[in-house]
């Protein structure tokens, strides 16, 4: 099972991240009315509901302007995993990863369908098909058609040799798009037959939406968001554009396209700007992970819900001052565009990749750096070591208070824009003899508490070495490392 602490990112390449000038998302409302932790959200067509679902298998009906409950009803027995409308509403399909899909008929106020089997387990996405009339699922590597109402047989389309991460259905409903490990697929939904196959990459793709009815988005394990043309039933075969944007999860788009909610990288969500590539803005405010997102009755609200059995309703007004933003955005950093040349993950560990820099470093005689993107660098510790390899492990041992970092090694960007947590990241470095070897700590935003502080264990095989970093933006602090070959 992956471990979402454990992604690799081979390549560095920096979003940039200007302050937004546009009027910020505020706290409109708080909800702790969840049995147990929030597992996902949904919007109805309409905009007249948003649905979560939590780790008890219960479905909550809120008010898209509000957020205020007025139904909540006992679904499943194990944690709803994913939720999806018919076309025009009328019907939602809920399911779980152990293997049942129920079908809840809004005009009848009542569940009307439902199946279940353990050979079904693994379910990642269920999809409404060509006037509804189909529904599309997984199980881990199959995928499966039957009948909307459930009533017939469920037949086998797909059995693949890889994991079928997610699936998004066209505007059209005329075909959908799935992710097979690192791979792309476009199914016609009248023949049930491949329109398209091609992998873009090493890296599996977790998650993808539709950005609007011509733009794919796909989300890949070494971070890459990517985004395709989508055409006469056809994805190009390139992106037309892609960033580095950290741990994939599911996205929430703003009807008009303008915004992108996340989460997954702490107790706190963001809102990206897909058209400048950058973050707009950061959420603070849940007591744990954020683990869904969706906008409300319009592209002004925005639900996020969160481990902690919270939702919080946030929204924002066009045209009016806005008070100074008390979440700082990072300042700006240069958007590194050269393709991608990566290797397969390894599990568990993060290995130092070999790229480009990203930011100019400065460095004084005996490799000992001045200056890292500007700011200057002070080192907080210098270690002699017998052994060429360290293992390092990154964490939080206080408060959890939003902080994101990148670490530099030798000039080399090796985790890229970390939302620090208690579990700790585990790092290992391969060391130059005779030279001094350093590890800087760049601060990406200042969090709740400025600076931005982790703590670092380092480990040479015989003896743990305990430092704790701390950095703003204008001064880095970094490690200094000598392998004294023998």
């Amino acid at each position: 099972m992956r471990s979402p602490f454990l992604l690799v990112y081979l390549a560095c390449c920096l979003l940039s991240l200007p302050r937004s000038t546009g009027q910020l998302f505020r706290p409109q409302a708080r909800f702790s009315d969840n049995a147990a932790g929030v597992t996902v959200m949904a919007r109805h067509p309409e905009g007249k509901m948003v649905i979560n679902g939590d780790r008890d298998g219960n479905l909550y009906f809120r008010d898209a302007s509000t957020g205020q409950v007025f139904r909540k009803i006992k679904a499943h027995q194990s944690p709803v995993n994913t939720l999806s409308f018919n076309s025009n509403g009328q019907l939602l399909i809920s399911s779980t990863f152990d293997g049942e899909i129920r079908i809840y008929d809004f005009q009848k106020d009542n569940f009307v369908q439902s199946i279940y089997s353990p050979d079904y387990a693994g379910i990642r996405f269920v999809l409404f098909s060509i006037a509804d009339g189909f529904i599309y699922f997984n199980s881990n590597s199959r995928l499966y058609k039957t009948r909307s109402d459930l009533t017939q047989k469920v037949d086998l389309i797909r059995q693949e040799d890889d994991t079928l991460y997610d699936a998004v259905i066209a505007a059209d409903r005329s075909a959908v798009i799935y992710s097979k490990g690192h791979s792309l697929h476009v199914l016609n939904t009248r023949s049930d037959l491949l329109r398209q196959e091609f992998s873009p990459g090493p890296f599996p793709i977790r998650y993808m939406n539709f950005l609007n009815d011509t733009t794919l988005v796909t989300w890949s394990d070494d971070g890459t968001l990517a985004f395709w043309s989508f055409r006469m039933g056809q994805l190009a075969l390139n992106p037309t554009s892609w960033m580095k944007a950290g741990l994939p999860c599911r996205m929430a788009f703003s009807s008009d396209g303008k915004f992108m909610a996340t989460g997954m990288v702490g107790n706190w969500a963001r809102v990206w700007s897909p058209q400048e590539r950058a973050i707009f803005q950061e959420l603070f405010g849940h007591q744990q992970t954020v683990t869904a997102t969706c906008f409300g009755k319009n592209d002004h609200i925005l639900f996020t819900g969160s481990n902690d059995r919270s939702v919080r309703v946030w929204s924002r007004e066009e045209n009016k001052t806005s008070p100074p933003d008390t979440n700082p955005i990072p300042p700006p950093l240069v958007v590194d565009t050269t393709p991608l040349t990566v290797k397969p993950p390894e599990v568990d560990t993060v290995h130092v990749a070999q790229h480009e820099q990203a930011k100019a470093v400065e460095v004084a005689e005996n490799n000992i750096p001045k200056s890292l993107g500007g700011r200057q660098v002070i080192s907080a510790g210098s270690i002699e070591v017998n052994s060429p390899t360290l293992t390092i492990s990154v964490y939080d041992n206080s408060f959890i208070d939003g902080d994101t970092l990148s670490l530099y090694f030798n000039g080399k960007c090796i985790l890229d824009h970390y939302g620090v947590v208690k579990q700790k990241r585990i790092i290992h470095l391969q060391l130059e003899p005779d030279i001094n070897n350093y590890l800087i700590l760049f601060a990406e935003n200042l969090g709740l508490r400025p600076p931005n502080t982790a703590a670092i264990l380092v480990n040479d095989g015989k003896t743990d070495r305990f430092f704790r970093l701390s950095s703003d933006m204008k001064v880095c602090s970094s490690l200094n490392f000598t392998y004294n070959k023998k």
